[in-house]
């Protein structure tokens, strides 16, 4: 009757048609559905119960942890009170104790806003045993299914799900347990097994399978595999490569089958056939080869656009985080400005961990403050290590911590504390979404991110999209670049071959098994090309100087440079730099803690400073990318702090400084 009473037939006028039906739903004499409840005052409902009545006790539990999740608005309180309300109503629980984490993720999404607040509450009073989750999370939390598991909600043929089911079962056991692998493993199987029972139906088997049937396969796996390509081009582009890895699974799995059933009393041994029907040279010369110099080809491009435009998205990061750093201590008390510095805090905060660690996206999520780890030289100094768990290769790694890397770590801690309010990094709950199962609970690093919770690796995805799309990147062809958090590990590896990092220790920054794949990077930059360029630009200096500027000076000159250059006029600058000292900033004087501005230079300083901003005005209105904008913005911020220090000298310090150069 209630839908009829909805649109208006046949109800009682007024309020009193809907009395039985509230009564009946409050009471708990019947268990309502979610699209009901969506169309009814619950709340309302709620407060005329008694006092003594299971919903109203729970109410007012509910409300005091509903309004102390400090990072929650009013109105997600109340949706999210009105939430646990209706959620004890669908599963008929009479206490708040009995709501479990599958209540929570029955909320139907039209109507789960304020859910991540009533997880937050439910903690608060330990009704859930863990710390609080964000929706996505939430519903994400399916366990590992088992191979048995995998192959029932499949498409394999029956007669083949034993074999199937038994291998990856013995694999997980004999050679790895990563769930991913099984999971390639298990659709690689099935694309074969379903080709098999459609062109085959013959074999009966996988005893029956033989070397003709498996490189039947080999055309149609490279058909398919273009038909499911995806991003942008899919189902155009020449590459096989995900046909190659379906044909590496389909061969291993045959190796695997013969030897295992040669064992005295072996399971696989009614499975396995006569001979491996597919073998490793049925897999060359079908183009794979150009598919691997394609892919690195391309991988190289990638390298060079990433040069090219991390710097811009660098500049975007930190600008947007310093004028929303400015914003909100212009107006400390607006919610707007707050969640605005957080949300530019962690974009920074993402970007630069990444670029700096050189660390994988699964690495980086379960990082923790115990994986800072405090060493001390022989001769008393300290320094710090940061432990990666093991993740691809099951190998764990240390890398050394440096100033930026140090700073960043410290910067998140600092932001993390701030927002729990507490004097260390809490302890929580993390999930492995690759694995299906649960971490350890521990004090990681990316949580706090405007909910109590680790951060996503899809918002770490979305945060380094944005900031390319803010910094305009493009890629050598024009298109748009967007940066992806492995697009960070590529450009960690050139930036330290341009410090001349050995190979070997990249290879063992990055977690490579093999130098092999920093040799890619390698080849961007060889060092004979360098040095033979060295050499022909030393030869023309020679030329044009003379041999005699590359001899040593002698005493006698050596004390004369000494004594003129203590301090050293570099026309608008005086340089404080000691003698012999290498200057790192190749003698561009702007913004260097080793200069002085000239008070004689101010008008210089005046023009370049106008100069500077008509270039900034022009750029703009060009449509310049973002992240050039951003490096004029600092220059001009250089200059005007060069013009600034100018100024304020008196005019006998300025005098005496002058004197002295």
């Amino acid at each position: 009757m209630w839908p009829e009473w909805l649109r208006g037939l046949g109800r009682a006028p007024d309020r009193r048609w809907s009395f039985g039906v509230a009564l009946l739903v409050t009471a708990q004499a019947v268990r309502p559905s979610w699209p009901f409840l969506e169309c009814t005052y619950t709340r309302k409902w709620v407060k005329q119960l008694p006092d003594d009545a299971p919903l109203q006790i729970a109410a007012k539990r509910l409300r005091p942890a509903v309004e102390a999740v400090a990072w929650s608005s009013i109105g997600l309180q109340e949706k999210a009170l009105k939430n646990g309300l209706r959620t004890m109503m669908v599963a008929g629980h009479t206490a708040l104790e009995q709501i479990t984490d599958a209540d929570l993720r029955s909320v139907p999404v039209t109507v789960s806003s304020g859910s991540d607040v009533l997880d937050a509450a439910l903690c608060s009073l330990g009704v859930l045993g863990r710390t609080p989750l964000r929706g996505a999370a939430r519903r994400m939390r399916n366990r590992r299914l088992t191979p048995a598991e995998l192959a029932e909600r499949s498409k394999i043929p029956e007669r083949f799900r034993a074999v199937h089911v038994l291998y990856l079962e013995q694999y997980q056991q004999r050679v790895s347990d990563v769930y991913a692998t099984t999971r390639h493993k298990h659709n690689s199987l099935e694309h074969f097994w379903c080709f098999i029972d459609e062109r085959y139906p013959e074999v009966r088997s996988c005893a029956h399978v033989r070397p003709a049937h498996a490189r039947a396969f080999i055309p149609e796996a490279i058909e398919l595999a273009r038909r499911v390509q995806r991003g942008p081009g899919a189902g155009e582009r020449e590459d096989r490569s995900t046909a190659m890895q379906w044909l590496t699974n389909l061969r291993c799995f045959f190796a695997d089958v013969c030897t295992w059933g040669a064992e005295p009393g072996s399971p696989f041994e009614p499975h396995a056939p006569a001979a491996v029907p597919l073998e490793r040279h049925d897999l060359r010369n079908l183009g794979f080869d150009k598919v691997r110099r394609r892919a690195k080809a391309r991988s190289v491009e990638a390298v060079i656009d990433l040069e090219r435009e991390i710097p811009k998205i660098r500049a975007v990061a930190i600008r947007r985080w310093d004028q929303a750093q400015q914003s909100l201590a212009e107006e400390p008390g607006v919610r707007a400005g707050r969640e605005a510095e957080t949300e530019a805090f962690w974009d920074w905060a993402v970007l630069e961990l990444l670029l700096q660690s050189g660390l994988r996206i699964e690495e980086a999520s379960e990082l923790a403050t115990l994986d800072v780890l405090r060493r001390r030289h022989p001769d008393g100094r300290t320094y710090y290590m940061l432990h990666v768990k093991p993740s691809k290769f099951d190998h764990a790694r240390v890398v050394p911590i440096g100033d930026g890397l140090g700073r960043v770590i410290a910067e998140i801690i600092r932001q993390v504390k701030a927002f729990y309010g507490t004097d260390r990094v809490p302890h929580c709950d993390h999930y492995d979404a690759g694995e299906k199962r649960a971490l350890p609970r521990a004090p990681y690093l990316l949580q706090g991110c405007r909910h109590p919770s680790p951060l996503a690796l899809a918002a770490i995805r979305t945060r380094l999209a944005r900031l390319s799309r803010l910094a305009e990147a493009r890629s050598a062809d024009g298109s748009s670049l967007i940066v992806r958090p492995h697009d960070c590990r590529r450009a960690f590896a050139p930036e330290h071959l341009n410090n001349n990092t050995p190979i070997h220790v990249i290879q063992a920054l990055l977690g490579h098994a093999s130098p092999d794949t920093v040799m890619v990077y390698a080849k961007l930059y060889p060092s004979t090309l360098v040095e033979e360029y060295r050499k022909a630009v030393r030869a023309v200096y020679t030329d044009h100087h003379g041999a005699d500027s590359l001899r040593n000076p002698t005493r006698e000159e050596w004390a004369e440079f000494q004594a003129s250059c203590s301090m050293r006029d570099m026309g608008t600058h005086l340089c404080a730099l000691p003698t012999g000292e290498h200057c790192a900033r190749g003698l561009v004087c702007l913004g260097c803690g080793h200069a002085q501005p000239k008070k004689s230079a101010t008008p210089v300083f005046r023009r370049m400073l106008a100069s500077h901003e008509r270039s900034l005005t022009r750029a703009r209105g060009n449509g310049e990318p973002a992240g050039q904008i951003a490096a004029r913005e600092l220059e001009i911020v250089r200059i005007q702090s060069a013009l600034r220090r100018a100024e304020e000298l008196i005019a006998d310090v300025a005098a005496a400084i002058e004197a002295a150069a």
